[in-house]
């Protein structure tokens, strides 16, 4: 079951980058191999330090405490989540910057070093999660792992469709989809504690 979990945390963390893929290809702008390497990595990297910082904590209480606080993070980070999308679901995301942000130079080629910010957006929206994880006693390098991998492969996915003009709402979608999985992660935890 805990595979299955680090499963459900990397699909919900890599969902507003298949989103961020999506829009830049219907933009017209390319995200390179060598820069979804990069986000890639730098979605592992902060994942795994959150997530080790995490399991500190969980180490210093008591399991049940600990799974209960693991599923109570992970819960309100969806809930707030679900409800701040439903309160500005009409504006565009305040923390990913857009495609014409991103491509300084206007080719419509986004190279490895204009993605630093777009990087560390995009991780952050899975750093809470992960936090929580850690606490409720997952496996730091599974989970670390997991969101490197669906970071890079949703990113190179939603980047096809996107390329391809497939007119989606997607973006908006994408932020109800993960605070959902993310509620019912949480809810899940906090069940299994009691």
């Amino acid at each position: 079951m805990h595979w299955f979990m680090i499963l459900l945390i990397g699909i919900a963390a890599s969902i507003d980058n298949f989103a961020v893929g999506m829009s830049y290809g219907i933009n017209g702008k390319k995200i390179t191999w060598m820069a979804n390497l990069f986000m890639a990595v730098v979605a592992l990297t902060t994942s795994l330090i959150t997530i080790i910082a995490g399991s500190f904590l969980g180490f210093t209480i008591p399991q049940f405490f600990a799974n209960l606080m693991s599923g109570a993070i992970i819960l309100g980070i969806g809930l707030w989540s679900f409800f701040d999308a439903f309160r500005h679901h009409s504006s565009p995301s305040r923390t990913i910057p857009q495609a014409d942000q991103i491509d300084r130079d206007q080719n419509n080629l986004i190279s490895y070093n204009e993605t630093f910010w777009l990087s560390f957006a995009l991780s952050f929206n899975a750093m809470g999660t992960a936090f929580g994880a850690g606490i409720g006693g997952l496996n730091p390098v599974g989970v670390a792992l997991t969101v490197g991998v669906l970071s890079f492969f949703s990113i190179e996915a939603g980047q096809r469709l996107g390329l391809k003009k497939l007119k989606s709402r997607m973006g908006t979608l994408s932020e109800y989809i993960a605070s959902l999985m993310l509620i019912c992660i949480g809810i899940y935890t906090i069940l299994t504690a009691i």
